[in-house]
């Protein structure tokens, strides 16, 4: 092992586990010891999980297997939609809806839905509606936008789902492995590595850290061709539509505050 890899990823925090009485006995192999009741994670155990993570991931998505990214506590959010827009697949990064997996087909309906209402407002179809009437469906938009832009193309359940903090997004785990999917997450001292396929033992409270590890699996994954895949375009606009809207809902809001005085 490369001790400058191994530097790397100690600049990086990743090192740094939970407080030792907040921990899960199951994580014991990749504890080196603790200091000042915080847990310290055995890098070299961690170099040694994420080359093996990157092998299976090089070879799965190589085979044309689609993952699913999942990061929604705010140190993983930014990271989780960054991997997966660059490589052509699928994300959750602000919350996760009960049943995306193990209920898809009802929930696909609720994103065909999501994307009727883009669509009207993209083509102005809104337009026709009384300002009350507009600025709900802009909400709506909204707050579909936060559960479904990320999943917005995804027309069959995927064959992978990552996750950064196994025990945060445990929901998202437990689906997959209802529908028996491959399964991989980066895991904290408080984790358990036997309710995934494979883990990576790793601080999962610092952006850094996060982003740092999520960098050296991008390289493994295969991207898929723009045909398959046109999410970073299509949330890009979206998320500039969004920033655009809401001082318009506001102002909307504001114009029948006046209207009913």
């Amino acid at each position: 092992m490369e001790k400058k890899y191994l530097n790397n990823m100690f600049e990086n925090l990743l090192h740094i586990g939970n407080k030792t009485n907040f921990w899960n006995a199951k994580m014991r192999p990749y504890i080196y010891g603790s200091v000042n009741g915080i847990h310290v994670i055995n890098l070299l155990e961690t170099a040694k999980k994420l080359d093996e993570v990157k092998v299976e991931l090089k070879e799965l998505t190589a085979s044309g297997k689609k993952v699913l990214f999942v990061g929604t506590k705010l140190q993983a959010k930014d990271a989780i939609a960054k991997i997966a827009l660059d490589s052509g697949n699928y994300y959750v990064s602000d919350k996760w809806v009960p049943g995306l997996l193990t209920n898809f087909d009802t929930i696909r309906k609720r994103i065909n839905t999501y994307l009727k209402l883009l669509k009207d407002s993209e083509t102005g179809a809104l337009d026709v509606l009384t300002k009350k009437e507009k600025a709900a469906k802009l909400l709506e938009i909204e707050k579909l936008d936060k559960a479904y832009s990320g999943v917005k193309e995804m027309k069959k359940i995927p064959d992978i789902v990552f996750v950064v903090d196994g025990v945060y997004e445990r929901q998202a785990i437990k689906e997959a492995n209802s529908l028996k999917l491959k399964t991989f997450a980066v895991l904290n001292t408080n984790g358990d590595d036997t309710i995934v396929d494979n883990c990576i033992p790793a601080n999962t409270n610092s952006v850094k850290s996060i982003e740092f590890l999520l960098g050296e699996l991008a390289p493994a994954i295969s991207k898929v061709t723009k045909t398959e895949s046109t999410n970073a375009s299509r949330v890009k606009k979206v998320t500039e539509k969004k920033v655009e809207r809401k001082p318009a809902v506001k102002k909307m809001k504001k114009d029948e505050e006046n209207s009913e005085k």
